[in-house]
């Protein structure tokens, strides 16, 4: 869990100038969220200001946003709102996309059927897909796949349009990268590659570098606003 600074005192004066301005439009954003909801004030107010992310937005002179944004791994995604993508994202739970939901959660959500992609540990709704992604997921659910089907799916560029709340849709999609890893820890890194994570499907060795690192290029998961 990050922390954005250790205490006020240690601030610089010119966030600390803020501090008031900052305690009392954390207060009311919040509460505009919560209301009286004793549940949701436990999810969504943090009690130490060191460890939120909206407080540290707003000392440091930026305004609220009108909704709260996605998250990424629980913390607020302002990056994925405020600057221009595509986005590289790693955790998506594809899984259970489709598959029946508990009697609980399905009277909550208003579905019998889950209806989210899980980005980063936050629900997206799905507004549609393509032919690619539908086999992906049948390919998923049916269960007995090897790296080769992986790699040929992710080939095949699946792609899904997804929402978070009223932000704008966003296209989920398969884009080649690069990354730089020292060459001590490539059998660790390639160990990744199985059926467990569609993200390091197709990968290969780009060249080996002079500082003894190795670039690599792999498929990877990108988010960006659809125009």
């Amino acid at each position: 869990m990050p922390t954005f600074f250790q205490n006020k005192d240690l601030l610089p004066p010119e966030l600390l100038a803020r501090w008031d301005h900052a305690v009392a439009e954390y207060d009311r954003v919040l509460q505009g969220i919560c209301g009286d909801s004793e549940a949701k004030k436990l999810f969504f107010y943090n009690a130490l200001r060191e460890k939120s992310a909206l407080f540290w937005r707003l000392l440091n002179g930026k305004d609220p946003l009108p909704m709260p944004p996605p998250t990424r791994y629980s913390y607020p995604w302002y990056e994925i709102i405020e600057t221009p993508g595509p986005h590289r994202v790693g955790d998506i739970g594809f899984h259970a996309y489709g598959k029946p939901l508990g009697q609980q959660l399905a009277e909550i959500r208003g579905t019998d059927r889950e209806d989210r992609l899980f980005i980063e540990q936050c629900g997206w709704a799905v507004l549609s897909r393509n032919a690619a992604a539908q086999e992906m997921l049948e390919t998923l659910h049916g269960g007995a796949f090897t790296l080769e089907d992986q790699d040929r799916l992710m080939a095949a560029g699946p792609e899904w349009v997804v929402q978070y709340g009223k932000w704008p849709a966003y296209r989920l999609f398969v884009q080649r990268y690069r990354r730089q890893i020292l060459s001590r820890f490539l059998e660790d890194t390639l160990k990744l590659v199985d059926k467990s994570s569609w993200a390091w499907t197709n990968t290969v060795m780009i060249c080996e570098q002079d500082d003894g690192g190795i670039e690599l290029e792999s498929d990877g998961w990108f988010l960006e606003k659809q125009e």
